[in-house]
């Protein structure tokens, strides 16, 4: 099996509550009315430990009320949390702040969380890259990523590293892709 040094992956975590838009034209946003959801164990006992390189940087999207999770997900998987790799703050096309009603706060932001097993910042090739990313979030297509992200990761490591995307939904020009939304590039 293909070792990657870099795994990127926006988990379909499973929630069990909803939020809600500021917007009053937005419905109740619930995940599972749009993919398949899985649980922290079921996302536990995926083989991703058989992608990761010896030396390799997971990037990993997750919701603040999902951190706990996350953490174990990633422990499980084979990788030390390190930090917040990026903030991205949701914009509408307008320039205005997307926000939805949580418990405590309005939530305008989500995180991506970096792990990694052995050493890799000897393959860092800049270390300006901003944690805080602004972007436009589609409206089309439910809880889509920015592409943004994936460049600032690029940018940070280059581009001649193996990369795969894990739960994709588009093939991005030079990465190796798993999910059930595209053609997967490998089995798990």
């Amino acid at each position: 099996m293909k070792k990657y040094k870099i795994i990127y992956c926006d988990p379909p975590w499973f929630r069990g509550q909803r939020m809600m838009s500021s917007n009053k034209n937005d419905r109740h946003v619930e995940a599972n009315r749009h993919y398949p959801v899985m649980k922290k164990d079921e996302l536990c006992k995926l083989p991703i430990k058989q992608l990761a390189d010896d030396d390799c940087a997971m990037f990993m999207w997750v919701t603040d009320s999902n951190l706990d999770e996350a953490m174990e997900v990633m422990k499980a998987w084979g990788f030390k949390y390190k930090t917040v790799a990026f903030v991205w703050q949701k914009k509408e096309k307008s320039g205005k702040q997307v926000c939805f009603m949580g418990c405590w706060t309005m939530k305008n932001v989500e995180l991506v969380l970096l792990g990694t097993r052995g050493a890799m910042t000897k393959y860092l090739k800049s270390r300006k890259v901003r944690q805080l990313q602004e972007a436009i979030r589609e409206r089309n297509i439910h809880s889509r990523k920015p592409q943004l992200i994936r460049d600032k990761i690029v940018e940070m490591f280059g581009d001649e590293i193996p990369k795969i995307e894990l739960f994709a939904r588009i093939k991005p020009e030079g990465w190796d892709v798993w999910g059930n939304e595209v053609e997967r590039s490998v089995a798990l």
